[in-house]
């Protein structure tokens, strides 16, 4: 042949296929989907009618059309099986997942995505186990519960498993998913030897053995074991895996795990989290840690550590979020993790290190977005290198550092707390006034003194402005206008005077109103009524003074949302009028649900004893109206107030009998009416207060017999004392008919007033001469409650020390 008859016989053999290829390309091309599987995948549609939310998915779905092209599922390219399903959120919470459903004819589908449905009770159907081509599946989030088949160990060619948020449903752990078998779960990790992801968070692992992780896949590069139950010691042989990055096994209590002290192969290890896990059974960081090289991210939050931070945690210069809180390290902060030159969120909170406030986090400035270091042993001054562009929250409170405040400038700093510290002198102003995006300040507990600057009031970010407990002065900031955003506002605790500022009507987002323990006058501010959402007023110990009237309160809402009322200690007089109780909406409901500002306290003395109430619950109601002078009766209407804990009223002027509405407030854990001019019978009806624990009614005119029966049978003579005409147990003095000499026995010892007589008596003994005045005025007074005359002039005497020595008594119930 012919060398061009050979060129053209190749020619023709080129061109034959290169017309094959084209005919074969446009043969899989043009192909649609299998007939089988798009009538599998409609049937499964079907089966929820009525339960498809909102989701634009599924309206692709339509009868006629390529399957392949339907939004959420994947083809393969050449064979045309459905090899990818991805519906997750289109179901809502009434949807089942039936175990015949036509999803299991899809028997090449390669990754199904499930998560964040709503299969409310159903369990995982065992026919999951037949789609064995299975490599990604996800059912996380679609709450369901109960076993998850056997079988499931012959899925062994899962790359990625996430069977994660399956745990308890309302609390109930017969709800929450789990392994039926120890057994079939640890085949599942032996024969899914491709194995790389594995996510079992929030589900019920508390069957399973720690021992089954000993032998897992050496793919996986991402375990999170999380917060599922598990209990025991957890193989070491985790930390060996050598494309291991990501490690989370915290929040399981009960687990207790180790570091291996040497052959350490998980070298691109950058997530681990081993918080509220029993670490290392030395209870000590290891130095071995410092071999993570790679390491981004180590949190080891509640851990009960004890011990120092080893200086290896030096090596980890790859570190950006390092998490020590909530143990009990102790020793110096290491200098050499000023070689964390990329940490962003460091936190230290609630150990025991001490020395002096460390210069190495004026190194860790340049990225450093968060520093908690609250509640250690920190003294000396702040040093002034701490100056840094992004940092965002600051918390050093509950220290003994000290010296002058100096707030480091970062135009990004919203949260700044100092508390419980040192610091003296007066608040930095030219500082903390430039903080333009600030949200939370609290300066409480320390020494600062000074009159509030005026310029905080220009920073309209502000949500939680607390000062409490320094050495403030000068008047009450007149101007609050601008702060819009002011959710609490705690100035407890210092010596301001003038009165309480109108332009508080501005804050319409004031939840907490905390003035009280300084000097501030004026009649009681009405105008507070308009305020949509106040929870809490304070205005204890202070000069305020004059009659409560409701006439000049919002006609509408008045205070409808306040839980805390404590206006104790002040100098109101006047009528209780009845309309006063109708303000308090939010005291007549008996709720269960809980609402809570994160940065406010609160401080009252309930039942006795002072608390730091640091989050109010709705379910945690109190009023304090004790002493002051209030007069007349107690209105019935103060039974409306069903949902009150603790009520105190005593101390006043208070006339005519104990109201039997009173048998309203089922919830009263606490009842002082003590120290008033109360008269008649004990309603029996307080018998069936059997929640309250703290009963006094003590120095009044109260007589006949004590009731009888259930709660009130545990309250001793000092909770009836000094009510001449009161008899039967627990006193000594017999009732009419009863066996006795009719007088008023008492037991030898003296009884134990935890009311103001207590702190009367006591607080008289810090002025000298006030030691007799004090002591002989509260004998003649508390038993007898005669003359009149020297009730009012040591009432008058008090008063004048309160003003003038700056003295505080307790509030008490």
């Amino acid at each position: 042949m012919s060398k061009l008859a050979a060129a053209a016989a190749a020619a023709a053999a080129i061109s034959l296929l290169l017309a094959l290829q084209l005919c074969c390309d446009a043969s899989i091309s043009s192909e649609h989907c299998r007939p089988d599987e798009s009538i599998a995948l409609l049937q499964f549609k079907n089966s929820f009618v009525g339960g498809v939310l909102n989701d634009d998915r599924m309206a692709t779905w339509k009868e006629g059309s390529d399957c392949c092209l339907w939004e959420g599922v994947t083809c393969d390219h050449f064979t045309s099986h459905v090899v990818g399903l991805h519906l997750d959120c289109p179901f809502d919470e009434t949807t089942t997942l039936h175990p015949d459903s036509s999803l299991f004819h899809l028997r090449h589908l390669r990754s199904l995505d499930l998560s964040r449905n709503g299969f409310q009770g159903s369990t995982i159907p065992s026919n999951f186990t037949q789609l064995t081509n299975l490599a990604h599946l996800n059912l996380s989030r679609s709450r369901f519960s109960g076993h998850i088949p056997l079988g499931f160990s012959h899925l062994n060619k899962l790359v990625s498993l996430d069977l994660s948020f399956n745990g308890p449903n309302g609390g109930d752990q017969e709800k929450a998913l789990s392994f039926a078998d120890n057994h079939d779960f640890s085949n599942l990790l032996l024969n899914a030897t491709g194995l790389s992801k594995l996510v079992l968070h929030y589900m019920d692992m508390s069957n399973i053995k720690p021992s089954s992780f000993s032998n897992l896949s050496r793919s996986l590069t991402y375990i999170d074991l999380s917060e599922c139950g598990l209990a025991g010691n957890f193989p070491e042989s985790v930390f060996r895996l050598p494309n291991l990055q990501v490690f989370l096994l915290g929040y399981n209590p009960l687990l207790s795990v180790q570091f291996p002290s040497s052959n350490w192969t998980a070298g691109r290890l950058k997530v681990l989290s081993l918080s509220s896990v029993n670490v290392f059974r030395q209870l000590t960081i290891p130095a071995s840690i410092g071999n993570l090289k790679s390491l981004d991210t180590l949190l080891l939050e509640n851990c009960s550590l004890l011990g120092s931070i080893p200086a290896s945690i030096g090596n980890l210069t790859s570190l950006t979020y390092l998490d020590l809180r909530d143990n009990s390290l102790s020793g110096k902060f290491p200098d050499i993790l000023s070689n964390l030159v990329r940490l962003q969120h460091l936190s230290l909170r609630c150990n025991k290190i001490s020395g002096w406030f460390p210069d190495v986090f004026g190194n860790l400035s340049q990225e450093l977005t968060l520093l908690d270091v609250s509640s250690n042993n920190f003294t000396g001054p702040i040093p002034s290198l701490i100056y840094t562009e992004k940092l965002e929250f600051l918390d050093i409170s509950y220290n003994m550092i000290e010296g002058p405040l100096s707030i480091p400038w970062s135009p990004s700093l919203s949260y700044l707390s100092v508390a419980n510290n040192k610091f003296a002198g007066r608040i930095p102003y030219r500082m903390i006034c430039n903080l333009t995006i600030l949200s939370v300040i609290n300066l409480s507990n320390n020494n600062l003194s000074g009159e509030i600057p005026a310029c905080l009031t220009n920073l309209i970010q502000l949500s939680t402005l607390q000062l409490r407990m320094n050495n403030l002065h000068g008047s009450f900031p007149s101007v609050f206008g601008n702060m819009s955003s002011l959710e609490n506002l705690d100035l407890n605790g210092n010596t301001l005077g003038g009165s309480l500022s109108q332009s508080l009507t501005a804050c319409k987002k004031l939840e907490v109103l905390d003035v009280g323990n300084n000097e501030i006058s004026g009649v009681f501010p009405h105008w507070l009524s308009s305020l949509p959402v106040l929870k809490v007023l304070i205005l204890h110990s202070n000069s305020f003074h004059g009659p409560i009237t409701t006439e000049s309160m919002n006609p509408v809402d008045g205070f409808s949302m306040l839980r805390i009322l404590d206006i104790s200690h002040n100098y109101f007089d006047g009528l209780l009028p009845a309309t006063l109780f109708h303000k308090f909406p939010s005291m007549m409901m008996l709720e269960e649900s809980s609402i809570y500002n994160e940065y406010y306290t609160v401080v009252l003395t309930v039942k006795g004893q002072e608390m730091m109430i640091t989050r109010i619950l709705t379910i945690f109601t109190t009023m304090d109206l004790s002493n002051n002078d209030f007069r007349g009766s107690i209105p019935e209407a103060i039974g409306e107030l069903e949902s009150l804990k603790h009520l105190n009223l005593s101390h006043n002027s208070l006339s005519g009998p104990i109201p039997s509405s009173l048998v309203n407030l089922t919830e009263l854990e606490a009842l002082d009416l003590s120290f008033n001019q109360l008269t008649g019978v004990i309603p029996p009806q307080l018998a069936s207060l059997t929640s309250l624990e703290k009963l006094n009614l003590s120095q009044n005119l109260l007589r006949g017999p004590i009731p009888q029966g259930n709660q009130i049978q545990t309250f001793d003579n000092a909770s009836y004392i000094g009510n001449q005409e009161l008899c039967g147990p627990p006193l000594s003095k017999k009732c009419n008919g009863d066996d006795g000499d009719g007088n008023d026995h008492h037991d030898d010892s003296e009884p134990e007033f935890d009311g103001a007589l207590f702190d009367w008596a006591f607080a008289g003994a810090g002025y000298g001469c006030g030691l007799v005045i004090g002591i002989s005025a509260a004998y003649i007074m508390f038993t007898i409650r005669k003359p009149r005359w020297l009730v009012d002039m040591i009432d008058k005497w008090i008063r004048w020390q309160q003003q003038n020595r700056r003295w505080r008594p307790a509030i008490t119930f």
